[in-house]
């Protein structure tokens, strides 16, 4: 079994965190530390950064209430082939951190952060953070635009603020990304499989059975992916009607996945009602 995994872990957006270009040690470690303090990001700390495109998926989504949850990958995660039954195995963003002073040419930390990313090819959000640069790098990188944000030299409360600032951007960027992907979830015509799936042979007749249940698993899916954006009830209803497609065609395994599902949402509604605008209070 996974470590570190419990019901719980089903609200939770894995983050990979990479190293990018030399980064001594020392400084890898404070850069991480930083970063780890904001696992919980409350809902009403990225309003500013939000940006309604559509109407949102999320008709309960809870403002004041709710939060998003991250669980961040220190040097990565392999992929799992369960991703498509279980969301949140996912890498669904990638954060690179790099120290400037070792290495001084901006285009090839660019450069190196861009094919970091290519081994996630599922991750919706990438930002790579550049620490200590000198004045050419910040007068460089004050031209540019795309995923490097420079922290200037700084005291460490004002380093702090700006990787509070940058992780709202993160939350909000993956909120979006989230309401996207939730529309075009529910007009695709996917087929969701696990490995149990790929096992079986492609007959004509599993092929049938696939297409009769792939409305279930889409429903469960965006049950998950409502979870992930920190509206467990919302993410309850799509659980409810994935049940119900599950149990009506036989799809016991996924039947299985809504139920955990569906549990874990409950903990996140009643973690959120105890909690209030509470930033950082455990589910």
């Amino acid at each position: 079994m996974e470590p570190d995994v419990s019901i719980e872990t089903s609200s939770m957006i894995r983050v990979a965190v990479l190293p990018i270009g030399p980064v001594p040690h020392n400084h890898l470690r404070d850069y991480s530390a930083m970063l780890l303090r904001h696992r919980t990001i409350s809902l009403s700390n990225i309003s500013s950064f939000y940006k309604e495109h559509q109407k949102s998926p999320f008709s309960t989504q809870p403002w004041d209430s709710g939060s998003l949850r991250f669980k961040f990958m220190i040097g990565g995660s392999p992929p799992s082939p369960w991703e498509d039954f279980q969301s949140h195995r996912k890498i669904l963003a990638v954060i690179g951190l790099c120290h400037c002073p070792s290495s001084p040419d901006l285009d090839a930390v660019v450069d190196q952060f861009a094919a970091a990313c290519r081994g996630y090819p599922s991750a919706l959000v990438q930002r790579c953070f550049g620490f200590c640069p000198g004045d050419s790098q910040l007068e460089d990188g004050s031209k540019r635009e795309g995923n490097l944000i420079l922290f200037p030299p700084s005291d460490r409360q004002t380093q702090e603020f700006h990787m509070n600032t940058m992780v709202q951007d993160i939350a909000a960027s993956l909120l979006m990304e989230f309401e996207k992907w939730v529309l075009q979830a529910e007009s695709a015509g996917t087929i969701l499989k696990t490995p149990l799936d790929s096992q079986a042979s492609l007959s004509s007749e599993e092929v049938i059975k696939a297409k009769k249940r792939r409305l279930g698993r889409a429903q469960k899916t965006i049950g998950d992916y409502c979870l992930l954006a920190g509206s467990p009830v919302d993410a309850n209803a799509h659980y409810s009607t994935a049940l119900e497609l599950a149990r009506l065609t036989g799809d016991y395994f996924w039947y299985a996945g809504a139920l955990e599902g569906s549990v874990c949402a409950l903990l996140v509604e009643e973690s959120t009602n105890m909690c209030g605008q509470q930033v950082g209070c455990p589910l």
